[in-house]
């Protein structure tokens, strides 16, 4: 029994702390917005800032859980509580980004291609490439290819989630392997191993 309300209570928090993460993040988001549109889309400093606040409110809320059932888990159960957090995480985020690019800025892949070359074109250059290896670096822009792949639809959508879920599964790997804390074994434990 006491199993089960253990498993409701991590259930529970997971889901709680998965929609604060998934809050800050689309908070984090109108906030580059403001100053910059494109800034999340082209900024690789600004993207691995996102990447590291939310690694790292994942490790903080997962230590917070662990001491809420007690202080102890596994690493199995440690895991199960970080995804159940990054499915929520997910399905937030990509909800909010499919409505900011369906309806509240359905222009933002054309800019977000645009933007992307000029970034990509000047890095290039300044790295000495030749400008035939450049244009043809370039052509994904041109044929509509990149922008393709940032529309609002159900097949981008589906590849989010999946990319997502194989990004958060090696995240939570490691931050479960790194958070587990099982129970020291007593004398007690040693003598009845049933418990």
């Amino acid at each position: 029994m006491e199993d089960q309300t253990q498993k409701a209570t991590i259930g529970k928090l997971a889901m709680r702390y998965g929609l604060l993460i998934a809050g800050i993040s689309i908070v984090l988001s109108i906030v580059f917005r403001i100053v910059n549109p494109l800034m999340q889309f082209t900024n690789i400093w600004v993207q691995l800032f996102s990447a590291a606040v939310g690694i790292a409110l994942l490790v903080i809320f997962g230590m917070e859980i662990r001491k809420n059932i007690g202080g102890y888990w596994s690493f199995g159960t440690a895991f199960k509580a970080l995804m159940t957090m990054s499915v929520f995480i997910i399905l937030i985020t990509i909800l909010y980004s499919f409505i900011l690019f369906k309806f509240v800025d359905p222009d933002m892949p054309t800019k977000i291609n645009d933007a992307s070359e000029a970034v990509m074109t000047e890095r290039l250059a300044k790295m000495g490439m030749d400008q035939d290896k450049i244009d043809e670096i370039a052509k994904t822009f041109h044929n509509g290819e990149f922008k393709a792949k940032l529309e609002p639809t159900l097949k981008n959508e589906a590849v989010a989630v999946c990319f997502s879920l194989l990004f958060y599964v090696v995240i939570n790997l490691i931050v479960a392997a790194c958070i587990k804390k099982n129970r020291p074994i007593s004398i007690d434990d040693a003598i009845d191993p049933s418990v």
